[in-house]
């Protein structure tokens, strides 16, 4: 049998040819500047030097498109236009399109993986430590700027970003934050275009913090030269305009700073999961991410639940409440829900309480065990079960699976799902297909 597996960017290609070399999968290569071989069985290629060469290449039985929320776009429908016969796989950790919009005009069923904070659990993501600033311009807070700012197919239009991206106090805050949480670490930065990109690069190395900027008309050589000069620690910011978001894999990299304001769920997923890959040479990796724009407000942290589905018509399920407040001790965006933040444990209630499980982690720290020891502590339980949750949903107007969502989070056993199915009114049915996903023996 033969198979196409394609891809969108050049670093992506060879990231591909390094794994199949790896576990020795023969292939040959359809991109620009490479010697083909159409005889391999298993062709890793170029999308947009394939759709050039859709004659030259043999039909294959199996078509594998990588980051396939993009499928849609014109070059990779000529693909499958063209292999009208071939079986397709299509693989992204964000299975969406711009706008809410799935993927089921191309996609038959879709087969779920486990989902980011399972993969936390496993071990093939690292645990994160998520940051955010208040960024001021012109003495108006970022969000006002938002407000008025120029909407294209769903997104903001990143030149009329760039007006008030460009500020000094804008840049000022991206750099102070970086000097804060992830100081000496290995950061990508994600800028709104290719003048931001290269404005903030030159302001980090004014700082005395190496940087490169790096963008899509980069030449091929160069640009090699740079990435592997960052996968070595030469240098420490990488700039860039959306260019190294999906599938760049470089598991030294520690950090990440988004500082181009989005609307898009894809993007800002992808882009703030690039620090999470882990790192065979430093297995204590904890990856920072520093959202110096806000965008977790309106999409949510790379871990939060999310209901990947390609029906177009699947009722919405209420899962976690986006952030809607930060830790004024350690800028960590923390759920309404929450008593103390996740991160430092610091007290978010006028008294110090400490749920009764989690006592002995939050005061983990020198310095939290120094505050517990100069107050009163009072110690509770744990506020997981589902009648907790309903009666918040009661005063927020959420809805009952809101509320269900939340609670599954803390089930261990089959009956804790059955209590949950009980509770909100759904049948057992539910309780048995959530126990699946989240391998509990029934």
């Amino acid at each position: 049998k033969r198979a196409i597996f394609f891809v969108h960017r050049r670093e992506l290609i060879e990231q591909t040819a390094a794994t199949f070399a790896q576990l020795g999968i023969p292939y040959g290569i359809i991109a620009s500047g490479v010697k083909p071989d159409y005889d391999a069985p298993v062709q890793i290629a170029s999308v947009q030097t394939l759709v050039n060469r859709l004659l030259d290449v043999k039909k294959p039985d199996l078509l594998v498109c990588d980051e396939c929320h993009h499928i849609l776009a014109d070059s990779y429908q000529r693909v499958l236009a063209a292999f009208p016969k071939a079986f397709l796989l299509g693989v992204t950790a964000t299975p969406l399109r711009l706008g809410g919009i799935t993927l089921n005009d191309v996609f038959d069923s879709m087969v779920l993986s486990p989902s980011v904070a399972d993969l936390i659990k496993l071990g093939n993501l690292t645990h994160f430590n998520y940051f955010t600033m208040d960024i001021i311009v012109k003495d108006k807070p970022l969000a006002s700027f938002l407000e008025n700012a120029t909407i294209f197919q769903g997104d903001y239009q990143p030149d009329n970003l760039s007006r008030f991206m460009l500020n000094p106090s804008v840049t000022k805050t991206i750099i102070d934050s970086y000097k804060l949480y992830a100081k000496g670490k290995s950061a990508i930065c994600y800028c709104v275009n290719v003048k931001h990109s290269q404005h903030v690069a030159r302001f980090f190395n004014y700082a005395g913090i190496p940087a490169v900027h790096c963008d899509g008309s980069t030449p091929k050589k160069i640009r090699a030269n740079i990435i592997n000069d960052f996968r070595q620690g030469k240098f420490k910011i990488l700039c860039n305009a959306e260019l190294f978001g999906e599938g760049f894999d470089v598991p030294n990299c520690h950090a990440v700073i988004l500082a181009r304001p989005t609307k898009s769920l894809t993007l800002h997923v992808q882009q703030s999961m690039r620090s999470m890959r882990p790192d065979p040479s430093d297995l204590n990796k904890i990856a920072i991410i520093i959202d110096c724009v806000g965008n977790f407000k309106e999409l949510g942290k790379p871990d939060d639940f999310r209901d990947w589905s390609l029906d177009p018509n699947k009722p919405v399920v209420h899962g976690d409440a986006p952030p809607h407040e930060v830790c004024p001790n350690c800028n960590t965006p923390v759920h309404y829900a929450a008593q103390f933040c996740p991160n430092c444990g610091y007290d978010l209630t006028q008294g110090v309480k400490v749920f009764a499980d989690d006592a002995e982690q939050i005061y983990s720290s020198a310095e939290n065990k120094k505050m517990a020891s100069t107050q009163t502590i009072s110690v509770i339980h744990a506020p997981t079960s589902i009648e907790h949750f309903l009666s918040i949903a009661e005063k927020k107007n959420y809805k009952k699976g809101w509320a269900a969502f939340r609670a599954i989070k803390y089930a261990k056993t089959y009956n804790d799902l059955l209590h949950i199915a009980f509770v909100v009114g759904y049948d057992k049915g539910w309780a048995y297909h959530r126990a699946l996903d989240l391998k509990i023996p029934v």
